[in-house]
């Protein structure tokens, strides 16, 4: 993931046992944040498919970033399936990664 800007993208993160919610907010240069996608929570629901459509409908994203985005989407839920029985499991994550930035909004 070499063109995703960690100051400008948020993965948000809702943890859980039987299912992971991820929607994605973009940064601006203050604290400011705005919500550039709707959760999906994997497994019940395609979440890559619907966040790859959804980042269709904003023609002032380049590419790249999509890319990069639908790339981070898929490290998460990998690394879900690898640690959903770990009760901190995603504070890993979040501390191993240099390109992406997180936030987790609930865990239970």
């Amino acid at each position: 993931m070499a063109n995703l800007n960690k100051n400008i993208y948020i993965f948000k993160i809702i943890w859980s046992k039987n299912s992971l919610g991820l929607a994605v907010d973009k940064k601006f240069k203050d604290t400011h944040t705005m919500p550039l996608t709707t959760f999906f929570f994997w497994p019940r629901e395609n979440g890559w498919q619907l966040l790859k459509e959804e980042l269709s409908y904003k023609p002032w994203m380049s590419k790249d970033d999509s890319i990069d985005i639908l790339n981070g989407y898929n490290e998460i839920i990998n690394y879900w399936l690898l640690n959903v029985n770990e009760v901190d499991g995603i504070k890993q994550i979040i501390m191993d990664s240099s390109k992406l930035n997180f936030e987790l909004l609930a865990k239970f």
